[in-house]
């Protein structure tokens, strides 16, 4: 089940990214200017923050292999479903995003919050791993050490 969750999402993403391509050429306003859907191509990494392409391929090969190595070998993260859950996220977010950039050197965004930042689904998928992690960390692992 955990391997069809990830591929499920990862078909999300890339469903929505070929909406936003074919119908979001203008700007569709959510909320006022601030919270508006756009086609976008992003090529640089996370918030459009300037990095070679070299490095980046580096960067993402070794950050999916240690999160997911990690997973795999922490045997104090077995049958705790939250944390199953959040790798579940990190691993199609992050993955697709790097296969986008791979095959077409940029990633598709359409998502955008005015003064901050316009991104995608995959992006989201990644937030969602941070926040569910820290979750567990902070509220749910109670019985052992923090850090």
């Amino acid at each position: 089940m955990f391997y069809i969750f990830i591929i499920s999402l990862i078909f999300i993403d890339l469903f929505t990214k070929l909406i936003a391509k074919n119908n979001l050429l203008v700007q569709k306003n959510l909320i006022g200017d601030f919270f508006f859907l756009k086609y976008s191509e992003n090529t640089w990494i996370a918030f459009s923050f300037p990095i070679t392409w070299i490095w980046l391929k580096i960067l993402t090969i070794v950050l999916i292999w240690v999160i997911f190595w990690y997973y795999i070998k922490e045997e104090k993260y077995k049958n705790i479903k939250i944390i199953d859950l959040s790798f579940i996220f990190i691993l199609s977010g992050a993955l697709w995003n790097w296969i986008e950039r791979v095959f077409n050197s940029k990633v598709i965004d359409f998502i955008g919050i005015k003064y901050f930042a316009i991104f995608n689904l995959a992006d989201i998928f990644i937030f969602i791993w941070v926040f569910l992690y820290i979750f567990y960390l902070f509220f749910l692992n109670k019985n052992e050490q923090k850090w």
